[in-house]
């Protein structure tokens, strides 16, 4: 059974053009600028296109990502191989091409697979429930694994990785880790693969140096109200592994998570600064995603005559979109989630018709994802409770982090980056 997670959408459906319409139907006004262009935001990505008959957008929760000039979807699956007293789901990672639809194992979590074949080996009594069988509201094992999508640069994918496994007789865990994957290779990707060996050896050696100074403050720190990181701290054990990529002012950074070790600990995880990296070649093609500039309100991005405007709320919480030509004249798109991390160009060069059809078929399949996902998160039973409902109550109980700049240890359970995206498809068979 593939359990299907609920999603978090912001909702948007095609639109027509923004303002009044004047005669035959068009809008009042003068015409936009021939845009059209994608947006990633939040846990969403935006399709705009802009004519002289009008603006229409369309959005959906997916997270896409452009590789040598190919879509690719990336989404996660579970990974369901419970039983009625013993709770095993573990997660999958996928990249689909949008234009054949076929999709390739990007990513496996394999600790919760292994926890279930010792607990299977120790129960040779128990049977595998089927894929419309319910699991018990009050399990005696647990193995859970859950995968958060961070970012994408070009084809290199973000993702946090917690596990939680309570199996008795088997082992306690609770880890976060990060990794980034290369779409391409569909492996693991480490510090040299992506910056080449003399500048990642350079990075990786930074790193270090950050965790031992940090480990060091958090060791001398006597504030009775750090009793708790102390102890955490010795768990915790350097990864050149466990890292993410980000941007600062439009050049790569590279952030460590250290991750605790001890079986016995609490999740927790040490996430280090962001190191400013020099941009290696593959770079170059992350740059015309990026703002072209930005200042403490809004981010523009400069497209072929017209620009992009992301100018954000006061809470932090969205970001009014808009189009403006080159006399400045402007056209409103609407709001969307932060954080609003990149523009992608169907016009320069022009999209051809056939990655025209993949994307409006992923567009449209997405939204059956959706649907989908929300009839899954109905519990059909009174006594007893849904794996999916389960897993959500049980991180429901978790603490969400914020992100942190300062060197302290932190009960990770939730990804530091805000912009998490989850997906709600089935694994292919």
């Amino acid at each position: 059974m593939k359990l299907m997670r609920p999603l978090k959408t912001f909702p948007l459906l095609f639109v027509a053009a923004i303002g009044g319409c004047g005669d035959h139907g068009r809008p009042a006004g003068p015409p936009p600028p021939r845009a059209e262009f994608l947006v990633a935001a939040g846990d969403s990505t935006y399709w705009v296109r802009a004519t002289p008959e009008g603006i229409r957008r369309r959005g959906s929760s997916m997270m896409l990502a452009r590789v040598a000039g190919e879509f690719y979807e990336i989404y996660t699956a579970d990974e369901d191989r419970s039983f009625y007293d013993a709770l095993f789901v573990g997660q999958r990672v996928y990249r689909r091409d949008l234009v054949s639809g076929d999709s390739a194992l990007v990513y496996r979590d394999t600790i919760v697979p292994t926890a279930e074949h010792h607990w299977a080996a120790i129960h040779p009594e128990d049977s595998p429930l089927l894929p419309d069988e319910e699991a018990s509201e009050h399990p005696v094992a647990s193995a859970t694994a859950d995968v958060e999508l961070l970012d994408v640069h070009d084809a290199y994918l973000s993702l946090e990785h917690h596990t939680d496994i309570d199996v008795g007789g088997v082992r306690h865990m609770h880890r976060t880790i990060r990794r980034v994957v290369d779409l391409r290779s569909r492996r693991d990707a480490t510090i040299r693969q992506t910056f080449g060996d003399s500048a990642g050896q350079v990075i990786v050696g930074r790193g270090a140096e950050l965790y031992a100074a940090a480990r060091d403050s958090i060791r001398e720190n006597h504030d009775p109200r750090a009793l708790r990181a102390r102890d955490a701290a010795t768990d915790l054990a350097f990864d050149p592994r466990s890292f993410s990529l980000g941007e600062i002012k439009g050049g790569p950074t590279v952030t460590f998570v250290v991750p605790g070790i001890g079986e016995h600990t609490a999740g927790t995880a040490l996430p280090l600064a962001p190191i400013p990296a020099n941009a290696p070649q593959w770079w170059s093609s992350v740059v015309p995603t990026l703002p072209s500039s930005s200042d403490s309100v809004e981010d523009r991005w400069a497209g072929k005559g017209y620009t992009v405007r992301a100018r954000y709320d006061a809470a932090g919480e969205s970001a009014a979109l808009s189009l403006s030509d080159e006399r400045g004249r402007e056209w409103p798109l609407g709001r969307i989630p932060v954080p609003v991390r990149r523009v992608m160009w169907l016009d320069a060069p022009e999209l051809d018709a056939v990655h025209r059809d993949a994307l409006a078929r992923a567009f449209d399949e997405a939204v059956l994802y959706d649907d989908d996902a929300r009839l899954a998160a109905h519990s059909r039973g009174t006594g007893v409770m849904t794996r999916a409902a389960l897993i959500r109550a049980r991180h429901g109980e978790r603490v969400i982090v914020p992100r942190a700049e300062r060197s302290s240890v932190f009960p990770v359970s939730r990804p530091l980056h805000r912009g998490k995206l989850k997906r709600s498809r089935h694994a292919p068979t």
